[in-house]
């Protein structure tokens, strides 16, 4: 078993359990499962969860206990958590502003008029406000009482301080979140605090289920022995077949109010600054590849849902390799600056180009050593899920084994001539 958090916030691997080892099949015949009135149904939450005797043929090894992602954070109370959604604000989920969907930025002139319309891509929203360039002048009061909706007031309902006006940045959407180049959230701590909370929303995630297993077969192939006569030898070639892959989309059940935003106190001298001062220490940094992050996590116990889920397939009849992962999207906030050497080293064809003709191995070192980030690893936003790990297993066990193909399966075991 491994845990991985590569390309997924949290993955479980289970391996094949003992009977598939075999050339026997890897789940029950259709007669055997017609007969078997206890494989119809499912285990329940606690029966899968529990520890499972070991000669059983559904038995497998559980993930590790739950670990939360905010161990050693300290909230800070200095800054509310807000976030379009909250309650306290408004009921009603409000868009992120800005722009974009699909990296491609869509800009729209000041005088531009509101205009709210919804896609069809995971229910986003696009909420065009018309955000400023560098030389724009910020909103007046009563402008800016005009154009920002009432759920989007960072007050609270207080009145805001005199001449105060609330910054609205440039940004691009991508599938792990946000990215602003803007210039002046690089040079002023207030407006990037701001941009920070403003775009504190919900995260989007998807629980994937991936079946597979290993299937082996005998190519001939011609050589010479050491008398130069020649041989026909067959060597044993091993190819991955996939059984079942797919996902279930769970972003409707992600709670719309942030627990708070947390920060990692420092490793010496457990000093622990606000996120204020981070943003603070990003602006007064000098460094053209500087870049500052929040990231969102979802407080769940992703461990003991994958166990019950696995123990769930396997004694559905399928005995072979399981992966369980779980998906973020839209969880990362980043802030990096409008250089061109910043933007030269996220190009995809610059990327390319140094792979190819080996530069990189001279130019990555040099850009990682340059850069400087501001809490990609101590700046998070605390989600919570408004079911409990019970409550959505129950809801979806039985979608999950649906997709679950129970016919017998062979795995060949190689032989080496």
């Amino acid at each position: 078993m491994s845990k991985k958090q590569h390309d997924y916030y949290y993955s479980f691997t289970s391996p094949p359990s003992a009977s598939s080892s075999s050339s026997a099949p890897s789940a029950p015949s259709i007669d055997e499962v017609q007969d078997n009135n206890d494989m119809a149904s499912p285990p329940g939450y606690d029966e899968a969860i529990q520890v499972l005797d070991s000669t059983l043929p559904f038995s497998t090894p559980h993930p590790p206990a739950k670990k939360s992602e905010l161990d050693g954070y300290v909230r800070d109370r200095t800054i509310p958590s807000f976030n379009p959604a909250s309650p306290s604000s408004s009921t009603a989920t409000a868009p992120p502003q800005g722009i974009v969907l699909d990296s491609q930025p869509h800009t729209n002139s000041p005088s531009s008029p509101l205009h709210l319309q919804n896609t069809d891509i995971n229910n986003d929203y696009i909420y065009n406000t018309g955000d400023y360039g560098d030389n724009e002048p910020l909103l007046s009061i009563d402008q800016q009482q005009q154009l920002t909706p009432p759920q989007q007031n960072p007050f609270q309902g207080r009145p805001p301080p005199p001449n105060y006006t609330i910054y609205h940045a440039q940004y691009e959407t991508k599938k792990s979140g946000l990215l602003s180049r803007d210039h002046h959230l690089n040079n002023d701590g207030e407006a990037l605090a701001q941009f920070l909370q403003q775009h504190n929303v919900p995260p989007n995630m998807k629980i994937k289920f991936y079946g597979y297993h290993e299937e082996t077969y005998y190519r001939s192939r011609n050589t010479r022995d050491e008398e130069g006569n020649w041989r026909e030898e067959r060597e044993p070639v091993t190819k991955r077949v996939d059984d079942f892959n797919f996902d279930i989309d769970c972003s409707a059940t992600v709670d719309s109010t942030c627990r708070g935003l947390y920060v990692l106190p420092d490793p010496k001298t457990g000093h622990i600054k606000t996120v204020r001062e981070l943003c603070d220490d990003y602006v007064h940094e000098v460094n053209q590849l500087k870049e500052l992050r929040l990231t969102k996590v979802i407080d769940w116990d992703y461990a003991q849902l994958t166990r019950a889920f696995t123990s769930a397939i396997r004694a559905h009849g399928y005995y072979h390799s399981v992966v369980i992962s779980y998906e973020l999207g839209n969880h990362k906030i980043t802030i990096k600056t409008d250089s061109t050497v910043s933007r030269l080293s996220d190009n995809k064809a610059i990327r390319f180009l140094f792979f190819i003709t080996c530069l990189w191995i001279f130019a990555w070192p040099i850009l990682w050593l340059c850069k400087k980030k501001f809490g990609h690893s101590i700046l998070k936003s605390e989600w919570a899920m408004k079911v409990t790990e019970r409550q959505w297993y129950e809801d979806h066990v039985h979608e999950v084994l649906g997709q679950i193909d129970r016919t017998p399966r062979f795995g060949n075991v190689p032989f080496l001539l």
